[in-house]
């Protein structure tokens, strides 16, 4: 098993440098657009390879004796030749991959290595004269191509995967296995590459250096004199350089030592089928039964290839060194027999770790489930999950409920995969009865199917954001944004709705050449435009029409129809229909069967609205007022009227559009300005009557007992109501002045004890 603790080395490091390297080459792009893919991969690869030539030197292997009957006659030319055939080989390839990995998402450049077997193959017998015999040639497509739909996030997505890095991730390819083989015939010659000592002195330099700037990095970002992302980037940056030269020697000095090139990409492949099992078993990636089918299809390949092995005459493994007797000095050989072994061991047992991570990870959800069960009341025992982490920006998210027959009920709704059940995903919300409990399930859909669809994805563009001052759509903003930054998705370009304009979305395109469809995703704001209003159609068709190769995705919106926009309706079915890459969520079921009507063959799914991602927030002012009550003017109003107002009471009545904000230094800031302008425009009364959907969102958020009028023969209010709040104890749903007066004087009676005092200003 000599070989097993070398192979977890390789493992670990290999997913290290790769994770540090894309996360610096992601830091990067968000940072500046002056650096472009290719300028970052060159400074990534400079400092890899530079670690390489501090640490690593070519030496005499002593391990290795060649009988002198069979000695070559290589000269010494001819390993110069090797040496720097090796090198170069070496240095391109780390830069090809490094480029390839800026240009994509690494799932997409793990698929393209995927094939390194089949490269190695060929160019060995084109290099060595080895030839391919039956068991090669049948195991090496099986394992391929069981590994490749095994690592596939979505295996419709496999061939684009393949296609969209073949250039740079397939040269990649050819160049590693010249390198192995020409560092073959490096260690023909006694000669291997290995660690350079160079002293204690040296070896604390260099440390000290590397910790000194990743020290400092930290410190000037936690004094804000740099950015978290310039910190970031810079560590991860030094780390993958130590990482690549960690997995290089353990790949070059040890692994290719013991196998031939092509079972060395074999055991590649294991490796990297591996990193996915434990992506897979850490959430980060969810497995279906086709990724097993795939695993399985691989291991009957790899089960072919060692059976090929185990008939190979034992002088082909005989310069593999397997261990030496260190008080004689006398190195032994590797035999048939342990060469088979060793490999056949490493293989099945890194088989076995494989099965059984993807095992335990169809067990996943019951364990999520049971893990809500057996949670005590400080909620220890959950897992760290986006749905329990720490919120973003200073925000309140709640944890699941504390009712464990409640979740026990719903065990089975609760693990569903809801953009397979895109309709059914308002089942639970309705039955909540607090605050709490409404804005955690809210929030859990959100984060399981926005996960769900961006499917790897960890650069957004968020386009047409609000920064009007309708208090709802910034919050919605808002809302987006944290739950973007929940789920570690970096927005590489923005616009607001004024903004996104033909250059800006010129601009925009030319941002997205650095991506593809499998990292990049377009986000459209949420909001309650869709139809009712033509210039928010009109911006949306011109984004769409700039960015058809990606998907897109329209955040939770409302259908307005009504008398003055049926001939725009039409308009609309052209654009939203029949579009293959686009997902709209409809955030009530009255616009989600007009969606169902008029946009046929586009992705719809019942969502509810996107501000709930803001989370609860507390009262952070006292109120002044007994009443706040928000009337809209606009054609969206009802025409209610606001009835005579008793001496014993204060209200305020009026619509929020004229409580004015002051801007911010950005768009983006200007609209975090509005939404929170408008929490705090809902605190000055201890209850709150609304007619403005967001008036009653917020109003949830902020846990104020209020009351809602719907506005007939709309009924948008009424309808997501239905949808998601229909169970809160301190909400009445209303359609008269009359009647929402009355009902905020109930809810001043019934929560007398808990809502708080006036404050009166003099």
């Amino acid at each position: 098993m000599s070989l097993l603790k070398p192979f977890i080395a390789w493992t670990v490091s290999s997913y290290s440098c790769h994770h540090t390297a894309k996360v610096f080459l992601t830091e990067v792009s968000a940072l500046t657009l002056v650096l472009t893919p290719v300028s970052a991969a060159a400074v990534l690869s400079l400092v890899q390879l530079l670690c390489c030539c501090l640490v690593t030197k070519v030496s005499q292997d002593k391990s290795v004796i060649v009988d002198d009957a069979k000695k070559t006659k290589t000269t010494t030319k001819d390993y110069k030749a090797c040496y720097y055939v090796a090198m170069t080989m070496h240095v391109l390839s780390t830069f090809l991959t490094n480029w390839s990995l800026a240009r994509m998402e690494a799932a997409s450049t793990l698929a393209i290595k995927l094939t390194e077997p089949m490269v190695s193959a060929i160019v060995q017998w084109m290099w060595l004269r080895e030839g391919l015999n039956c068991h090669m040639c049948v195991s090496l497509p099986l394992v391929v191509g069981g590994a490749l739909v095994f690592v596939s996030d979505d295996v419709t997505l496999v061939q684009q995967a393949v296609t969209s890095g073949v250039m740079l991730a397939m040269a990649s390819n050819v160049l590693l296995a010249v390198r192995n083989v020409a560092i073959k015939g490096l260690h023909s010659g006694k000669l291997n590459v290995s660690l350079r000592w160079m002293g204690w002195n040296r070896m604390g330099m260099t440390a000290g250096v590397y910790f000194v700037i990743m020290a400092s990095s930290s410190t000037l970002a936690i004094r804000r004199v740099l950015s978290p992302g310039t910190s970031l980037a810079v560590t991860s940056l030094l780390l993958s350089g130590a990482f690549h030269v960690t997995y290089s020697l353990i790949s070059t000095s040890v692994i290719l030592h013991a196998l031939d090139v092509v079972s060395h990409a074999m055991a590649n492949v294991i490796k990297r089928m591996l990193v996915v099992a434990l992506l897979y078993v850490s959430g980060s990636r969810s497995a279906s039964g086709v990724n097993a089918a795939g695993l399985a299809v691989a291991s009957v390949g790899l089960a072919v290839y060692v059976r090929g092995k185990a008939a190979v005459k034992p002088e082909s493994w005989r310069c593999c060194p397997v261990g030496a007797n260190i008080k004689g000095h006398v190195y032994r050989k590797l035999t048939a027999s342990n060469g088979r072994c060793q490999v056949l061991a490493a293989a099945l047992i890194s088989a076995a770790l494989c099965l059984s991570l993807t095992s335990i990870n169809t067990l996943r959800p019951l364990h999520l489930t049971l893990g809500y069960l057996g949670a005590d009341d400080d909620q220890q025992s959950l897992p760290l999950t986006p749905e329990t982490q720490s919120a973003p920006f200073g925000l309140n998210w709640p944890r699941p409920p504390h009712n464990a027959t409640l979740l026990s009920q719903w065990a089975e709704f609760l693990s569903l995969d809801y953009t397979q059940h895109p309709f059914d995903t308002d089942r639970l919300a309705p039955t909540l009865h607090t605050n709490d409990e409404v804005v955690w399930e809210i929030q859990r859909l959100h984060v399981r199917v926005l996960t769900s669809l961006l499917g790897g994805r960890r650069h957004a563009m968020l386009m047409d954001f609000a920064t009007y001052e309708n208090k709802g759509d910034p919050a919605i903003t808002g809302g987006q944004v944290a739950l973007l930054k929940r789920l570690n998705v970096t927005i590489v370009f923005s616009c607001s709705t004024g903004r996104c304009n033909d250059d800006n979305l010129k601009k925009a395109r030319e941002i997205s050449n650095g991506y593809n469809s499998t990292s990049l995703i377009i986000l459209l704001q949420g909001g309650g435009n869709l139809v009712g209003y033509s210039i928010a159609d009109i911006i949306r068709e011109k984004i769409l029409n700039r960015f058809p190769d990606f998907p897109t995705l329209l955040f939770s919106q409302s259908i307005w129809l009504h008398k003055g926009n049926q001939a725009h309706l039409n308009k609309c079915r052209e654009i939203y229909s029949h579009k293959e890459n686009l997902t709209i969520f409809l955030r009530d079921r009255q616009s989600l069967g007009l969606a169902q009507k008029h946009f046929p063959g586009t992705k719809l799914m019942l969502m509810p609205d996107m501000a709930f991602g803001l989370g609860c927030v507390p009262r952070t002012m006292p109120p002044t007022l007994d009443i706040v009550w928000i009337k809209r003017s606009d054609n969206e109003s009802s025409g209610y009227k606001v009835p005579e107002i008793p001496t014993n009471l204060s209200v305020y009545v009026g619509d929020w559009l004229k409580w004015k904000t002051n801007k911010g230094k950005t768009p983006m800031e200007t609209s975090f300005l509005i939404a929170f302008n408008g929490l705090s425009f809902l605190q000055r009364g201890r209850v709150v009557i609304t007619d403005r959907l967001h008036g009653h969102i917020l109003s949830v958020l902020l846990g104020i007992p209020h009351v809602l009028i719907d506005n007939p023969p709309y009924f948008k209010l009424s309808s997501f109501r239905r949808s998601w709040t229909a169970g809160l104890s301190n909400t009445v749903l209303v359609t008269t002045g009359e009647e929402a007066l009355e009902q905020a004087q109930q809810l001043l009676q019934r929560y007398e004890s808990s809502l708080p005092s006036i404050m009166t200003y003099y």
